[in-house]
């Protein structure tokens, strides 16, 4: 794990309402994502990575909580019918690496920041999917002040 300092990010795509044990969500939003070509709908894209985060938690993860698919984009004002624009906090961020069999490995790993004692301030945990290494997957963790202060 590193403890990292990230700016805003400003996300382009389409999302849907989670709560507790989600899997079979997540994985419509994916399937709908990829099936529709939706990365050809994106404008203005960053670069080709793309972006899953847990975003508007109520209260700790077992809240209901958003649950984002898309990518980091320049700038937009007006989402087309169908898709959202959504901010990633700038904050500091612990980062973790997903190595393996995907989405196995990626559930493992959040197992393992789940079981962990991180500060989280349940503000922005975000995961960076790379189209060109899918056994890779790096995720963020938002952490709180106080989280910060104790590592300095």
């Amino acid at each position: 794990m590193k403890i990292e300092t990230h700016p805003v990010r400003m996300l382009y795509g389409i999302e849907t309402r989670v709560s507790g044990e989600c899997d079979d969500q997540i994985s419509a939003l994916w399937e709908r994502f990829h099936s529709e070509g939706l990365i050809d709908d994106m404008p203005e894209r960053v670069d080709d990575f793309l972006i899953a985060a847990y975003l508007e938690y109520e209260g700790d993860r077992s809240g209901a909580r958003t649950y984002f698919l898309g990518c980091e984009v320049f700038d937009a004002c007006c989402p087309e019918e169908g898709f959202a624009i959504r901010e990633i906090p700038a904050g500091t961020y612990a980062v973790f690496q997903s190595r393996g069999d995907q989405p196995g490995s990626l559930a493992e790993t959040w197992q393992q920041i789940r079981s962990g004692n991180l500060r989280r301030n349940f503000l922005a945990d975000f995961e960076i999917h790379d189209p060109a290494d899918p056994s890779s997957v790096a995720i963020y963790i938002g952490l709180t002040d106080q989280c910060v202060t104790a590592h300095d």
